[in-house]
């Protein structure tokens, strides 16, 4: 706190790199050359020692030269002169000796010096991590100590550069490994690319523009240049090549697109486009600027892309982690050092270590306790008791015991080699939590053991877990046939909704955690229901299935019509036909006939192991969405990683603190002054007859805090740069955020909902103030941009407030139909309701030919949606639930003639739960015509947004 931080004196007790490194020297020339570490330290002695007898000379002479009497009179002190002549002449002569000794040993020394920078530079890299998650924490101390075991166990050779090159590989890749297994499969390719691009950087290789405008795209608040290739290149694109050629390495980069236009595109449309050559001289591009490239032209490519290159310049091992060993686990252990499974969804580490503890013998002797309230006194006695006995003791999920990690923290700490039996170990499970105490995270070994992914391996493991794998159970329905083909299909939809999380948003809103206790009740109620019922019973199935066991996890209503609607298509009486589909090119399918439980696994491993967007109902493009979340997932993680040094400092934090003065002055320059509201009002009135000039004095309202704010961020920010103020915290957040091309955190406070970067946002905000500055300049606008509004729903108030006194109507008896309308523009507002614009359909497209919902084009994330007639009428709404859709004579569903598509405020969809069962995401539902059955839609996640986030 401030009020502190005044009255106090802070040190820093972090390690620096210079120190790591003169550690790490010490370390390697011991190990390699331990008698000059000995010759080291002896002088170090023998200059102390030497030093000591000059005092005690020092003394003797000042003693002599400080009695009474003549000194030369005093045989004494004569004779102590003459001692001290010869002392300090010896002193001088050991003393050339130990210096010209000390230079020889510093010489042989330097030669191990590469090997002590450059893992030092890794220690670094290695502790970012803690910014990603903050599970991930390693301490120097073991650091220190896989350094010394790579030392011992690397290739020997009496050449010391090729001895170096030896121990360098081999703690590069050992380091990999040990911090591999502690890491989730999504950060592994993440920490690659920083042992990299930090020895890279290191190594002058890279610059810090480089690395920033990979992860950022570039910051750029003005206007750019129109994009010349706007065929294929989207803007966005565009306004990267434009920022990137504005960098060293991509000098005349905007040059070459224009005239090697074709090559470009042709990489574009490529399936690969990181293993194509590129034109021109960029043929010679280094490995890091074609990351940059693909960044500029095909961002979605972009992990990918990063695989090669950490492939290139690290060798291919450092892209392929080790698989999850948990007996290489226990032998690095010891009894003072606890093992902690990091937890993540669906993962179960149960089974293994019980396996483990069979194979060690220690089935007998281990303790499993699920923590929770209470559980702490407990946990605590039997750990004490093996401890000193011997044995396992497992404290399972400590996430959820916050209150009690100081507890355990303390008792880790009292762990001592000298005491503990030799046997004991201490297993932790745990979520990524805050509450998970530091040190016994640097302390402990750590595991990461994520559950199979793809559809085929998620089906294969749910086949062979309980209950199904029970042979008593599986064999025992009264009704096989039914039976297996319903089993099979439950575990084929509980792989599905799992797997259909890797497509963010539009696989699901908010990514649920279905487990398999799911699945086993829901197996349970299936076979009892073939069981005690001669009928089929699917409409209780669905309902207990659906409704109960796993929608009682979610939350939006929704994510909830999907997987009822997934559901119907796994639980219908169609099942139990042999040729029924669960995909439409019939590659998924239900097994035909009675299979026996043998065959149905062998029938499982015929699956595809990386699956097609048709089986998620999903159109083609949804594998770009894909990509294009695990690029925007790496580029934020990386940033994280690289935030200490956002903020700019070092030799070049003059320049870096000129270059963002002139940006926030380019933006306040940008931004409009706040509206005149006392002379809008005089302008707009507020009157029963036009409520939208409520809404107008309301939106004004709103613009205005978040102009303010931003307008004084920037001016402090610029004063706090020249040092005219103190840079605060707000502002320092406010340097950050500029610098990494986000919007801050203290502008979004008083912001309505966006995901666009810096630049899109300023120019979004501008369109939105200008949009208002026309209204109140001129008239009130013929069709209202929709996304144009801070809050969308008072507008629509307001418009149903104006028919319903129009017409004397109650309010709440009213809602809209919304009308696609045929024209681009309309000069003058409808009768009743409102023209609309601005909205972008996501998994679907509106033809205009055909006037009705169609499929996206290809490579067409975003379709611009044309103008709507929102008309008031009395009618009653329809909501985004699920209505099971009735079926024709041959199977096939019958279409309801409309789809019923949430508007959502950004593409993010997931929101705070609001009282009305909602998310603040969420603005209303749209009907549009389809000829296609609406549950097509739902499956395609198709929705409707206000706005994009580029």
């Amino acid at each position: 706190m401030p009020e502190i931080a005044v009255k106090v004196t802070l040190l820093n007790f972090m390690i620096t790199q210079d120190g790591l490194q003169d550690q790490l020297l010490g370390i390697v020339v011991a190990r390699e050359r331990p008698e000059l570490e000995e010759e080291k330290n002896a002088l170090i002695l023998q200059s102390a020692d030497n030093k000591r007898k000059l005092k005690e000379t020092e003394d003797k002479i000042l003693e002599v030269l400080s009695a009474e009497g003549n000194i030369l009179e005093n045989e004494e002190g004569i004779q102590v002169l003459k001692d001290a002549k010869i002392i300090a002449t010896d002193i001088e002569e050991k003393q050339k000796i130990a210096d010209e000794t000390e230079r020889q040993i510093d010489e042989a020394r330097a030669g191990y010096t590469d090997i002590a920078w450059r893992s030092s530079i890794l220690f670094f890299a290695v502790s970012a991590l803690a910014n990603i998650e903050p599970m991930y924490q390693y301490s120097l101390t073991w650091y220190v100590g896989l350094f010394i075991q790579a030392i011992q166990e690397s290739q020997p050779s009496s050449d010391l550069e090729q001895r170096l090159k030896n121990l360098y590989e081999q703690f590069t890749y050992f380091l990999y490994k040990m911090v591999c297994r502690s890491l989730f499969e999504k950060d592994k390719l993440i920490f690659s690319f920083l042992l990299c691009t930090r020895m890279m950087a290191a190594e002058g290789k890279i610059q810090d523009t480089e690395l920033t405008f990979l992860v950022t795209g570039g910051v750029a608040v003005g206007d750019i240049e129109p994009n010349p290739h706007s065929g294929w290149l989207s803007d966005k694109s565009w306004g990267e090549i434009v920022r990137f050629s504005d960098l060293e390495q991509g000098k005349n980069f905007k040059k070459s697109v224009g005239e090697h236009e074709k090559e470009w595109k042709a990489m574009f449309e490529s399936a690969e486009p990181f293993n194509h050559e590129f034109p021109g001289s960029w043929k010679e591009a280094s490995s890091f600027t074609r990351l940059m490239v693909i960044r500029c032209i095909r961002p979605d490519k972009i992990v990918p892309a990063v695989m090669l290159f950490v492939a290139k310049e690290m060798g291919q091992k450092f892209i392929e982690p080790p698989p999850f060993d948990l007996a290489a686990c226990y032998e690095d252990s010891n009894s003072c050092s606890p093992l902690i499974f990091i937890l993540s969804a669906g993962a179960d580490p149960n089974a293994a270590l019980f396996k483990l503890a069979d194979q060690k013998g220690f089935s007998e002797r281990m303790k499993v306790i699920s923590l929770g309230q209470g559980q702490g006194p407990s946990a605590a006695r039997f750990i004490q008791e093996y401890y000193e006995k011997g044995g396992w003791v497992v404290l399972q999920n400590c996430h959820v015991y916050g209150s009690w990690m100081t507890s355990l923290e303390r008792i880790c700490e009292e762990f001592r080699p000298d005491t503990a039996n030799s046997e004991f170990r201490l297993w932790l499970t745990s979520y990524p939590s805050d509450v998970f105490p530091v040190s016994v995270l640097q302390n402990g070994i750590k595991m990461t053991n994520e559950p199979a992914k793809g559809i085929r391996l998620n089906v294969k493991g749910s086949l062979l877990a309980d209950p199904i794998a029970n042979e008593e159970f599986f064999n025992s329905c009264k009704k096989p046939q039914k039976w297996v083909k319903l089993c099979y299909a439950l575990v084929f939809f509980h792989a599905l909704i799992q797997e259909r999380r890797s497509f963010g948003p539009l696989g699901w809103n908010i990514p649920y955690e279905f487990t398999a206790g799911d699945m086993s009740i829901s197996i349970r109620q299936t076979k009892m229901m073939l069981d005690e019922y001669e009928e089929d019973q699917f409409k209780a199935l669905n309902y207990l299935i659906g409704e109960c066991n796993y929608g009682g996890r979610v939350t939006d209503d929704k994510d909830r019509r999907y997987l009822l609607c997934a559901l119907a298509d796994f639980y219908n009486p169609h099942i139990f036909e042999d040729d029924y589909r669960f995909s439409p090119s019939g590659v998924y399918r239900c097994p035909p006939e009675t299979p026996s439980y043998e065959e149905l696994i062998d029938f499982t491993l015929q699956l595809p192991l990386t699956q097609m967007p048709e089986i998620f109902g999903l159109h083609e493009n949804a594998d770009i969405t894909k990509d294009q979340q695990e690029t925007n997932y790496f580029c934020d993680t990386v940033l994280q990683t690289e935030s200490g040094n956002a903020s700019g400092g070092g030799a070049s934090g003059g320049s870096r603190d000129d270059a963002l003065d002139h940006l926030a002055e380019d933006m306040l320059k940008k931004l409009p002054q706040v509206f005149d509201r006392d002379k809008t009002m005089k302008k707009f009135p507020i009157k029963f007859e036009e409520s939208m000039n409520t809404v107008l004095a309301q939106e004004l309202i709103r613009y205005n805090s978040l102009i303010e704010v931003i307008r004084s961020s920037l001016a402090n920010l610029r004063k706090a740069l020249k040092g005219l103020i103190v840079m605060s915290a707000d502002l320092e957040q406010v340097q950050i955020a500029i610098n990494t091309n986000k919007v801050p955190a203290l502008w979004a406070k008083k912001s309505y909902p966006s995901l666009k970067p810096l630049g899109g946002y300023l120019t979004d905000l501008v369109s939105r103030i200008t949009m208002f500055q026309q209204w109140i300049d001129t008239h009130q606008p013929a069709v209202f941009w929709l996304s144009g509004f801070f809050f969308v729903h008072a507008f629509m108030t307001g418009a149903m407030q104006n028919f319903a006194r129009k017409y004397t109507i109650p309010v709440d008896t009213l809602t809209f139909e919304h009308l696609v309308m045929k024209e681009d523009s309309y000069a003058s507002p409808p009768e009743d309701g409102v023209y609309v614009n601005g909205m972008f359909a996501e998994g679907c497209r509106w033809n205009k030919e055909k006037h009705i919902l169609d499929e996206s084009e290809p490579k067409v994330l975003f379709a611009v949606m044309p103008i709507f007639w929102f008309r008031p009428a009395e009618m009653t709404p329809k909501q985004c639930v699920w209505q099971e859709e009735k079926r024709d004579e041959n199977g096939e569903l019958i279409p309801s003639g409309y789809y019923v598509a949430p508007l959502y405020n950004t593409a993010a969809r997931r929101g705070v739960l609001a009282t009305t069962g909602h998310s603040s995401n969420f603005v209303c539902p749209i009907v549009i015509p389809s000829e296609k059955p609406e549950s097509h839609w739902i499956k395609r996640g198709a929705a409707l947004l206000m706005q994009l986030s580029d």
